[in-house]
């Protein structure tokens, strides 16, 4: 198997984690604010914990998003596309 095609087995490898990644973390965004909606129960019932280790998860997603979007990026440009 030659370079390109490595790089683009690769980068097709990175575009599919990345959309499992947008998804895990679309679901935890959506989870976390009725964990501390004050309207939907009283704020010492809030579940501020499991908020807080949502909140946790979405910023290591998002943080892996940000890399592995670099690399798509450069493999795109290493590639021509």
């Amino acid at each position: 198997m030659n370079n390109n095609a490595l790089m683009r087995e690769k980068l097709e490898r990175l575009k599919i984690r990345q959309t499992n990644l947008e998804i895990e973390a679309k679901a935890l965004a959506r989870d976390i604010p009725p964990l501390i909606n004050p309207v939907l129960q009283d704020v010492i019932e809030m579940q501020v914990a499991v908020a807080a280790a949502k909140m946790d998860d979405l910023v290591m997603r998002q943080g892996e998003l940000l890399k592995i979007r670099g690399q798509i990026w450069d493999l795109e440009e290493a590639l021509g596309q």
